[in-house]
């Protein structure tokens, strides 16, 4: 029986999340007329996000 959701499943699809988030909200502080605090914050958190995520799906494929 092959399970729908694992560990790996779910890193992608918040990796890809946090890299579309994190894409859209670089160009919405690249729109305004100063990049300001908050488009900042959430592209630092974001990128995290996607690389905490990016290091646990490589970790799983390399135990494997």
């Amino acid at each position: 029986m092959v399970r729908r959701f694992t560990v790996e499943t779910v890193c992608f699809e918040i990796l890809l999340a946090s890299v579309f988030a994190g894409f859209s909200v670089w160009i919405w502080g690249m729109l305004r007329k100063s990049f300001g605090a908050i488009p900042a914050a959430l592209w630092i958190v974001l990128t995290c996000i996607s690389l905490a995520c990016a290091a646990i799906i490589g970790v799983i494929e390399f135990i494997r």
